[in-house]
């Protein structure tokens, strides 16, 4: 089997896969697929201070694969211009005798490592490369109650010993501790600012989003993705000087969801002069998908793996532009009030990310509350989860799923966009007042059209979803939550598995 994008870290390189690259990091061996690129951070004399592995964007530019970058120092286990690069990546920085790891900064180029044997891959199906691994059946067990999808959050893995590195942690090589450094105690992030001008943040965001697309197009990459929602008008708001020159595009699947996404994405492009296609969806057979979920390790049974023959026979070669991550500046879990809440509990915290509650995952939820500061607000707790357990534990994984090359880009994931977010006012984040805000900095008649519904006598067609709309939030996960314990969510890949 091949294993596009996929690396490892380990005491040999990894010669069991023809073609990869191998790289002595001190004492370590690093190999990766002939297709990631590797990048040298240099210091202002010229030393080596890290090397980056994936695909990434820094100030305008997507890097090549060996060139090196200058920077001052490393800072918190990455070079200092780390929160500046955009895409998906991975830091191997050098600082007091010791390497430390970090991922990007949601995680979307996924790393997972067994501490006891001191191995660290891309997906547990390369650790099982270097080292025999286990099946975790109590944790597979715990996260899969009730529920369509199964994925494992918060740096949990279906292996035994096997934990996933999640965003604003290093790893340090030297004993295979992880530790936390964003935020910490008496920093930035814990709360918001008291000083941030939303005007001024929603216009920061937007020149980060045109930038991060500009390089992707500078560099050939011309396809995105379109849908009703607000993540992509976000992205074709950022290609506003570059859209005519682009490729619009979305996979059409028989599901209700899909056919209102569908019906808008042809509205904006028609009201826009896109260019835009929609795709076919094509059935995959089941050993497709079962190779997919090997690929990823299994640590994701989601509908994204019934996409794989679709976008194996599409396959662009370039890096498609999504809208991945744009979902943090929507204030995903909160509840009204919640810009008042003095603490959030375990329960809490499961309940607005849709993950099951028995035990195992209350005492999961406890340990990763109790790693943020003490006077950390509950606001962004929660908007903090969104990138460290939803992007992470679930994008991280998938990219390695679908067999193309070069995997898609999001504009949104570096680490300044994520800490714009934290520094807006919490009200203004509860109130939904971002994504309209960064569509009308960057291309405001793009906010005619609705997100997500339908227009006219179309509503009646999709009139679920108008009902669905008009109901509270907390009533939409309540009844969610009844459904998964009833046992009435299927699993999506039901159809597509022998």
């Amino acid at each position: 089997m091949n294993y596009p994008k996929q690396f490892a870290l380990a005491s040999r390189p990894l010669k069991e896969l023809p073609g990869w690259k191998h790289t002595q990091l001190d004492c370590w061996w690093l190999s990766v697929a002939r297709e990631v690129p590797v990048i040298k951070v240099v210091g202002e004399q010229g030393q080596l201070l890290s090397v980056v592995i994936g695909w990434s964007i820094l100030r305008g530019r997507l890097l090549q694969d060996g060139e090196s970058i200058t920077s001052r120092c490393v800072e918190d286990g990455a070079p200092d211009c780390y929160n500046e690069i955009c895409g998906r990546f991975i830091c191997f920085s050098f600082t007091g005798g010791d390497v430390l790891v970090r991922t990007d900064p949601g995680g979307l180029l996924g790393l997972v490592y067994n501490s006891g044997q001191q191995i660290l891959a891309s997906s547990p199906a390369i650790l099982e490369l270097l080292a025999p691994q286990r099946e975790d059946p109590e944790v597979r067990r715990a996260l899969s109650g009730g529920k369509g999808e199964v994925w494992y959050p918060m740096g949990v893995t279906p292996y035994v010993g096997v934990q996933r590195l999640l965003p604003n942690h290093a790893l340090a090589l030297g004993n295979w501790s992880v530790q936390r450094v964003f935020p910490l105690p008496g920093g930035r992030g814990r709360r918001s600012d008291p000083g941030c001008n939303p005007q001024e943040s929603i216009a920061r965001i937007g020149e980060i989003l045109k930038a991060n697309v500009k390089a992707l197009v500078d560099d050939g990459h011309f396809i995105a993705h379109l849908t009703g929602g607000r993540d992509s008008r976000m992205i074709l708001a950022a290609s506003r000087d570059w859209h005519q020159q682009m490729q619009f595009q979305i996979i059409a699947m028989d599901q209700y969801y899909c056919q209102l996404d569908c019906q808008i994405a042809a509205d904006i492009a028609e009201q826009f002069d896109l260019n835009f296609r929609q795709l076919p969806f094509l059935k995959p057979s089941s050993e497709e998908v079962t190779g997919w979920l090997q690929r990823v390790g299994g640590c994701v049974e989601d509908t994204v793996a019934a996409l794989c023959k679709t976008v194996r026979v599409n396959d662009s070669n370039s890096h498609e532009i999504t809208g991945t991550c744009g979902e943090a500046l929507r204030a995903p879990y909160w509840y009204p009030g919640d810009d008042v809440l003095t603490a959030l509990t375990a329960e809490g915290l499961l309940n607005r990310m849709d993950i099951v509650i028995n035990p195992y995952t209350l005492a999961l939820a406890d340990k990763w509350l109790a790693g943020m500061p003490a006077d950390m607000s509950a606001g962004n707790i929660l908007d903090l989860a969104y990138s460290e357990i939803r992007a992470a534990c679930w994008a991280g994984p998938t990219v390695y799923g679908h067999e193309q090359l070069l995997p898609s880009i999001s504009p949104f994931n570096c680490g300044d966009y994520y800490r714009e977010i934290l520094d807006l006012p919490e009200t203004f984040r509860l109130g939904k007042k971002a994504v309209p805000a960064v569509v009308a900095y960057l291309w405001p008649e793009l906010a005619a059209i609705p997100y997500n519904r339908a227009r006219g006598l179309g509503k009646l067609r999709f009139i679920r979803q108008e009902i669905r709309l008009a109901l509270p939030i907390e009533l939409r996960d309540w009844m969610k939550r009844t459904l998964q314990r009833c046992g009435i969510s299927s699993n999506p890949l039901r159809g597509y598995q022998s």
